[in-house]
């Protein structure tokens, strides 16, 4: 039998050698070859420095993780508005169903008034025949009648009927609007500040089927208020 050099121990590649790890305190067994119980040497072995340095780099790796979500909820929280709470999302709520409520219109003759909750009042007089310019629109379809309208501001602040709308049937069909410029006669009001106390008058036109049967639908502003229709007698 061959005799174990005393130096036999020490020749042995370092590769080969397990050691406890860190991990599980247990000795590794690597290649068939028994684990040492002794202690490691100081020196890291040149088998255990790929797997150190796999867990720096995951240590690492999740403190920058840590890092990148506490910058992201920083970000995250000045970025993003705070949610409201219930009760003021429900008061805004409120508030802007308060603010564009339309106050309603109504049916009235020729010739009647009808007075808004806010003090607006609008009447039109009758429909009546008339001559339109040569540069005239919109009268090829029918009779040219206009009628005039009448704003009167008992409201708190100003008015402007520049946005005010109107339409018109007539015999059961839709009449087209008449754009007379040289006679005055525009698709809306005019664009004035009517302020309160005060009242305008303008007329609108339409080419209509039948002269004796017209309905006007008479809406004051794009917002606010209802449309007043306005029946012949």
């Amino acid at each position: 039998m061959t005799t174990e050099r005393p130096d036999a121990r020490g020749a042995r590649p370092r590769t080969l050698n397990a050691v406890p790890t860190p991990r599980s305190g247990v000795p590794t067994v690597g290649f068939g070859i028994s684990a040492i119980a002794t202690p490691p040497p100081a020196a890291t072995s040149l088998a255990d420095e790929p797997e150190g340095r796999s867990r720096a780099v995951l240590v690492a790796g999740a403190l920058l993780a840590v890092v990148a979500v506490a910058a992201a909820l920083v970000a995250f929280r000045i970025i993003v508005p705070s949610t409201p709470t219930a009760s003021a999302g429900e008061g805004a709520a409120d508030r802007t169903t308060t603010e564009i409520r339309e106050q309603p219109g109504t049916v009235v003759r020729y010739g009647d008034p009808h007075s808004y909750g806010d003090g607006l009042e609008v009447a039109v007089n009758a429909p009546q025949r008339y001559t339109p310019s040569d540069n005239a629109t919109g009268v090829d379809a029918g009779v040219p009648v206009r009628m005039q309208v009448v704003v009167t501001n008992r409201t708190d602040g100003d008015f402007r009927p520049n946005t005010l709308q109107v339409s018109a049937t007539s015999g059961g069909h839709a009449a087209p609007a008449v754009w007379d410029p040289d006679q005055g006669i525009a698709l809306t009001g005019p664009d004035i500040t009517v302020p309160s106390g005060a009242s305008i008058h303008f007329n609108v036109a339409f080419a209509v089927a039948d002269p004796g049967d017209v309905v006007l639908e008479v809406t004051p502003a794009l917002f606010g208020y209802g449309a007043v229709v306005v029946q012949p007698s």
